[in-house]
């Protein structure tokens, strides 16, 4: 990882992919291997299989998590697919409190897959923090924000609801797929996960 000194542009610019230490290539490059060969059956090296890990997304997961301040990155196909990822934290009779006017393919995720495994939730507006405190449950184990929302663009004070989460032992999720770690970074402020579908503002 790079200094924690550094401005955003200069991360950017100098993150841990940006040299091959192999090659010396100043881009990262495109592995299309499925499979990795194996020096030694009984001990794998660190790349087996593209599936479980590749060295292009690696360092996709890597900087953009350097970029958000967080530890540990993973790419997925989709925004979608990562977010419904995410909800698999849950278990069958836990409650989730979320971002009432939520993009479309969340609010789907939740009122037609989530339920159907047992898992409650209850829609409030996340600027007003008496309603998201009146929503909560014995068994909420979750806050979905998305900040700004889509579509509506309201704002919701990551912090205090990350406050309110952890009074309760609960978990913090953020949609940043608006902003961008750019211009908002969600772990400063209390969040437990970032989510971004990248094909938006992430990727330009």
């Amino acid at each position: 990882m790079t200094n924690d000194t550094f401005t955003f542009e200069t991360k950017l610019l100098h993150n841990s992919h940006k040299i091959d230490p192999v090659t010396g290539a100043v881009s990262v490059p495109i592995q299309h291997a499925s499979t990795y060969h194996q020096f030694d059956i009984d001990s794998f090296g660190k790349y087996d299989y593209s599936r479980s890990l590749n060295p292009t997304r690696e360092a996709l997961e890597d900087v953009i998590a350097e970029l958000e301040g967080g530890v540990k990155g993973f790419a997925f196909s989709s925004g979608m697919a990562a977010i419904s990822t995410a909800f698999l934290l849950l278990s069958a009779g836990d409650h989730v409190v979320i971002t009432e006017d939520v993009y479309g393919g969340t609010f789907r995720m939740v009122t037609e897959v989530l339920t159907r495994f047992g898992i409650e939730h209850t829609f409030v507006d996340m600027t007003n923090l008496e309603e998201v405190k009146l929503a909560i449950q014995d068994n909420t184990k979750a806050f979905y924000i998305e900040t700004p929302s889509n579509p509506l663009l309201k704002v919701t004070d990551i912090q205090a609801i990350s406050q309110l989460a952890k009074e309760i032992g609960a978990l913090t999720y953020v949609d940043n797929t608006f902003l961008t770690p750019a211009l908002q970074k969600p772990l400063r402020f209390g969040a437990d996960i970032v989510l971004h579908s990248a094909t938006k503002f992430l990727s330009g």
